[in-house]
């Protein structure tokens, strides 16, 4: 099953989508919102979304060229985005 899935594309795509969502709830509140509504806690919306995206990239795209080092890069990348997100955030009141 796993030789079916695109694992590098998806991380890629998910890891963006992830600091995406989490930018945006935070700016525009009706979306945390309505994460909130749909599935109990923003958090679990968010997770939520990311499988059903995850998996959709990833058989959606398995033909697609991806690389380990893109999707690793597009992780550590995201993630650095978020804390420098949160950072400035609280450094700005």
């Amino acid at each position: 099953m796993m030789e079916k899935l695109n694992y590098f594309f998806a991380v890629t795509v998910t890891s963006w989508l992830l600091a995406l969502m989490i930018i945006t709830a935070e700016f525009y509140s009706p979306f945390k919102d309505l994460l909130k509504a749909v599935f109990t806690h923003h958090w679990i919306g968010k997770i939520a979304i990311l499988i059903v995206v995850f998996l959709l990239v990833g058989f959606l795209f398995k033909e697609k060229q991806s690389s380990e080092k893109t999707a690793y890069y597009s992780a550590v990348g995201s993630l650095a985005v978020i804390l420098l997100f949160f950072v400035f955030k609280f450094l700005m009141g």
